[in-house]
């Protein structure tokens, strides 16, 4: 019997095609990557630093600013420290130093010994800070001279900055092309010798930002000639640093032009990365397919954010998170797949209905606590530091909490001290039987939850879904937003 061949078979056919495709797209970028992966080395040699773990961190896009750890390891017990890392391109990359924080450029195959500060430990105020920021330094590099890559910028950043300093209000006021231009090829001649790619690229994209806030104050002349026929240059920071303030909060702004009148329906009704690219191809400034995905995923990112505020326009949450869907799938190359992958776990990150991140701790009886452990009840989870006084405050009003609504509700608290003994002596000296945890490191989980300051609280149901990110303190209105949580539960 001949099967007759309907038109949704078409449509799972070509469904299944397109979820290929973007497979075999994702496996060409992780093979090409690791076949051009260089190995790049980084070690320092300081004794204030003994057994202490060390984080590599670096940013996997300039949108979502998502950073990811590329390598870790402890300095031994001579203040030595080495790792290695493979990469293929270069990047920036931080190494947080509790004061300090170190930011630098690496290359692929190259090895940088780095001269690094003594260690400066945070006073308990820095810690308990909300914040504090640590102080960014360029460490020394052994051995590099004028025509390696962080001399370059920095030298470079030291005499742009200095004109900005100088010159910067006379430049705005006055919009002197001239005068700007002048600057720029001086500043150009300095660094006649330099024949460094991503240092061209950073060089070129600061004059471009000059020039935009001095005398070119039009964005779409500034897409048309610094975008449009320019390649992407997703991990060069001044290229990254001037597209998201061209195309800062584009979607609210460009659906007030006559050309993106229809951008409001092609998102809240059409739902479409299709009709997005249509509107924005309506700009006479743009038509590189590319560069249109990248403002798209611009626009995504930053219209989730202006719903919370009355100055831009705001668009259906659920019909961004549609597209955004389909960036994953439909945008032109396997990196701004990516980049839509980072804003989707951002923007999805501690939404109401979504799964609360995961964690495992020691307790208090040294058993290590899983949040999967801990389902079967709501759970009022609240991060603390037992040093500070109001958090020390609230114990007693979380205690009441917990012998409360003991039936159904578990409550956890993540005490951000990262000290096993002195949690468990806190808790012996005041009685406190709850589960109390000790992050091994309190930064990381604190950045997992999003936590700002401190104490802070969190609602999640009993299969592990948060139910409120701002839950309310236990001397607020906790009571009566749990019981209507029960009732409407029931």
């Amino acid at each position: 019997m001949i099967k007759k061949i309907q038109s949704s078979d078409f449509k799972i056919t070509n469904i299944i095609n397109i979820i290929w495709l973007n497979v075999i797209l994702l496996c060409n970028l992780f093979f090409t990557s690791n076949i051009n992966a260089q190995k790049t080395t980084i070690e320092f040699n300081q004794k204030s630093y003994s057994n202490d773990s060390i984080f590599v961190l670096s940013y996997t896009d300039y949108i979502t600013k998502r950073a990811d750890t590329i390598s870790k390891g402890k300095v031994d017990q001579y203040g030595h420290y080495s790792c290695t890392f493979n990469i293929n391109q270069t990047i920036n990359i931080f190494i947080p130093l509790d004061f300090f924080k170190l930011s630098f450029f690496v290359e692929p195959a190259k090895k940088y010994t780095i001269q690094i500060p003594q260690k400066k430990k945070l006073s308990v105020a820095d810690e308990l800070n909300p914040y504090f920021e640590p102080i960014e330094i360029i460490p020394g590099i052994e051995g590099s001279d004028s025509t390696e890559l962080n001399s370059l910028i920095s030298e470079f950043d030291n005499l742009y900055d200095s004109f900005l300093e100088k010159h910067f209000i006379k430049a705005y006021l006055t919009a002197q092309k001239s005068f700007t231009d002048s600057t720029i090829s001086n500043i150009e001649k300095t660094f006649s010798f330099a024949k460094n790619n991503y240092f061209e690229t950073y060089m070129q994209f600061k004059f471009n930002m000059l020039r935009f806030m001095s005398y070119q104050r039009n964005n779409d002349y500034v897409t048309k000639y610094n975008f449009n026929n320019e390649p992407l240059e997703l991990n060069n920071v001044a290229y990254m640093d001037m597209f998201n303030n061209v195309f800062a909060h584009y979607f609210s702004v460009s659906a007030t032009k006559t050309w993106g009148a229809n951008l409001y329906d092609a998102l809240a009704k059409a739902k479409s990365p299709a009709a997005l690219r249509i509107t924005l191809k309506n700009n006479p400034a743009i038509s590189n397919d590319t560069l249109i995905d990248l403002i798209i995923l611009k626009g995504l990112h930053d219209a989730f954010y202006d719903n919370n505020t009355a100055e831009y326009k705001s668009f259906p949450q659920k019909q961004l998170l549609m597209t955004l869907d389909s960036m994953i799938i439909c945008s032109k190359t396997a990196e701004l797949k990516q980049i839509a992958k980072h804003i989707q776990k951002k923007v999805n990150l501690l939404l109401s209905g979504t799964k609360a991140p995961s964690f495992s701790m020691l307790n208090n009886d040294s058993v290590k606590i899983s949040l999967s452990d801990l389902r079967g009840k709501y759970l009022y989870i609240n991060f603390i530091d037992t040093r500070s006084y109001s958090n020390q405050n609230d114990m007693a009003l979380i205690k009441s909490v917990s012998e409360k609504y003991a039936k159904v509700l578990e409550v956890v608290t993540i005490n951000c001290n990262n000290s096993f003994s002195k949690t468990r002596e806190f808790c012996n000296l005041n009685g406190y039987k709850w589960q109390f945890l000790t992050p091994e490191n309190s930064k990381q989980i604190l950045k997992l939850y999003n936590v700002k300051a401190l104490p802070s609280y969190f609602l999640i149901d009993p299969y592990g879904k948060i139910i409120l990110s701002q839950a309310p303190a236990p001397d607020a209105s906790f009571d009566k937003v749990f019981i209507s949580i029960l009732k409407n539960r029931d």
